[in-house]
């Protein structure tokens, strides 16, 4: 019995505590001093690494050197020949690309990723089409959105993101690649090295000192500003290379993307037009003259048939009617043949820009109006090209525009085409002329000169 007891209390002692494990005394690092960016000579270099600096300090410090990361950008794009070439480059294939109804499509991960959000909505903005392409869901179906007739942006400091060389070997192998990195030469960025076998464009975007040398340690920060910074240009620069017709330019087309917000209401007022401009026919035959001189030209009793309107519904302007120029898409800036474009490349122009209700200017002299352009989905293979069959019964040609000014009033234009109308009546009739007056297009003129357009409204539009 006691044999029992004494084996249970033995049983019950605890083993004796561990010895205590004396802690490590952790060893002090000595970080090199954080200079100024550009250098400060009466800052202290050791006060970079203080955590009681003051807060306006790191905002100064931070500011100096996202600015010198610029100024370094500026002389890069200044001085080095291969940039510029490849800057000159990238800006010719996106506008070609765009005038062949294909897309920007940008691509990056992490912070490059929400640079790229970014500029798709720039280049969105100045009618540049572009989306968004996350690596990781290009994988799992988003690859989908890729056209053979597009191009690819990459955005990616180091060159080698393992998410993008994933993606890689997965694209078209004619797929045109520009790639926004830190490397100067094509031959020490990974994403390049298939450069023998595929189009690709380098944009150098480096920065003048690593981050972490910067800021002690290595957030995206000035990385990031040279890669916006150097976006935004690319985006401007294919605006102007594509949007050259006049009355058509950057401006004109942001604003008719641009209708909300502050910037939409500031382009409202200074486009609204002023109450003393008072409209007259007399105004709209100076600019007009062949068409007044038809008018004046004809006979007493054609004279009678221009009675004038009733006041109540025909004073209003003829800009009320119209759909503005600026909204319009213009499939090919005479880069591609008008022969060569298809009638599925004037409907996708059309549906990426529904503001314009379904106008769609081929080349910047041939266009295609709302229901010309219906009936030809309904009645055309989509794949047909517009060579290939007779021009004249689909679109109208510039020099058959009835130009009048976007000052005129309903009534005035009303008047002008009874007056064309009259002159002809005496002649013989063709099938030409017959579909011509049929599909006849009134072109609002911003002022004197038939180059700067306002608007377009069809016939059928203006009350009898």
């Amino acid at each position: 019995m006691t044999f029992a007891v004494l084996a249970r209390k033995r049983r019950r002692q605890l083993s004796p505590p561990s010895p205590p494990i004396a802690p490590k005394r952790a060893s002090q690092m000595i970080v090199p001093p954080l200079p100024m960016t550009p250098p400060d000579p009466d800052a202290d270099p050791i006060a970079n690494i203080n955590p009681s600096i003051p807060p306006m300090d790191t905002v100064v410090h931070v500011i100096a050197t996202e600015k010198a990361a610029l100024a370094n950008l500026e002389r890069i794009y200044t001085t080095d020949t291969l940039s510029r070439e490849n800057m000159e480059r990238a800006v010719e294939r996106v506008a070609r690309t765009i005038n062949i109804g294909g897309k920007l499509v940008i691509c990056g991960v992490g912070k490059s990723g929400k640079i790229g959000e970014k500029l798709v909505a720039t280049m969105n903005s100045f009618g540049i089409q572009s989306c968004f392409l996350h690596p990781t869901e290009a994988l799992h179906g988003d690859l989908g959105m890729i056209r053979l007739n597009d191009t690819l942006l990459f955005i990616t400091f180091s060159g080698k993101t393992s998410e993008l060389l994933v993606l890689l070997p997965h694209l078209p192998p004619t797929l045109p690649v520009i790639a926004i990195t830190s490397h100067m030469q094509p031959s020490s960025c990974a994403l390049l090295s298939d450069s023998d076998i595929r189009d690709t464009i380098l944009l150098p975007a480096p920065v003048h000192e690593r981050e972490e040398v910067s800021f002690g340690l290595p957030a995206p920060t000035t990385s990031t500003t040279v890669a916006l910074a150097l976006g935004d240009a690319l985006a401007l620069a294919i605006a102007r290379k594509l949007h050259t017709v006049p009355g058509r330019g950057p401006a004109e087309v942001f604003k008719g993307f641009h209708p909300g917000g502050a910037i939409g209401a500031a382009f409202a007022s200074s486009s609204s037009p002023s109450p003393s401009v008072t409209p007259s026919l007399s105004s709209v035959s100076s600019t007009a003259t062949s068409l007044s001189s038809a008018t004046s030209n004809a006979g007493p009793t054609q004279a009678n048939c221009l009675n004038p309107l009733p006041q109540s519904s025909h004073q209003k302007l003829i800009s009320s009617l119209a759909t503005p120029y600026s909204s319009i898409p213009i499939i090919s800036y005479h880069t591609v043949p008008y022969s060569e474009i298809r009638i599925a490349d004037a409907l996708a122009a059309a549906v990426r820009c529904p503001e314009a209700a379904f106008w769609v200017l081929v080349t910047p002299s041939h266009l295609l109006t709302p229901r010309v352009l219906r009936r030809l989905a309904k009645t055309r293979d989509p794949g047909v090209k517009f060579g290939d069959f007779e021009s004249e019964s689909h679109d109208l040609f510039r020099k058959n525009w009835i130009h009048v000014p976007k000052s005129s009033t309903i009534a005035d234009v009303r008047q002008i085409l009874n007056g064309i109308d009259s002159t002809s009546r005496g002649r013989e009739p063709t099938e030409k002329s017959a579909r011509h007056t049929r599909n006849r297009v009134v072109a609002l003129m911003n002022d004197k000169s038939e180059d700067d357009l306002f608007g377009f409204v069809e016939e059928r539009e203006i009350p009898q």
